[in-house]
């Protein structure tokens, strides 16, 4: 999914909405909390990962998740998120291809990230992982 226009940091990009609750996790959900996966609408449902996004998540009030630019995104690049700040266990990406120069290489999940990592999104993850358990290397053993 690319750019139809320029956005500025902290504007939404793209506004998400819950198509449906799904009754397990896919490789195309979105989780909303820790036993809650759904399905978004489209355009949402098409962004791709990087380890270096330009777009941060941010719940909304469709039960869904709102896509708000982290940088400036100048007309016609990719819009991208990435999928470690909804899924606390990812299956997504067994091998990412995101091309970024801190490429990680795969996705494990918000429960994986390095501390540095998730403070560097700030407000821009899924709400149930702004517990201060999932902010800390303890969340590496919680709920495993």
């Amino acid at each position: 999914m690319f750019a139809s226009r320029s956005f500025s940091k902290g504007e939404t990009v793209v506004v998400g909405r819950r198509v449906m609750i799904l009754p397990q996790r896919t490789n195309h959900s979105f989780q909303i909390d820790f036993d809650l996966h759904i399905e978004l609408d489209e355009p949402a449902r098409l962004i791709n990962h990087s380890c270096s996004p330009n777009t941060g998540v941010r719940n909304n009030e469709f039960g869904a998740y709102d896509f708000v630019a982290l940088v400036d995104i100048t007309e016609g690049n990719e819009i991208t998120w990435d999928y470690e700040t909804t899924e606390f266990v990812s299956i997504a990406v067994p091998e990412c291809g995101c091309g970024s120069p801190s490429c990680r290489l795969r996705t494990h999940g918000f429960k994986f990230l390095p501390v540095n990592i998730k403070k560097k999104y700030g407000e821009f993850i899924a709400d149930y992982l702004k517990d201060s358990t999932c902010l800390t290397e303890e969340s590496q053993a919680h709920f495993f």
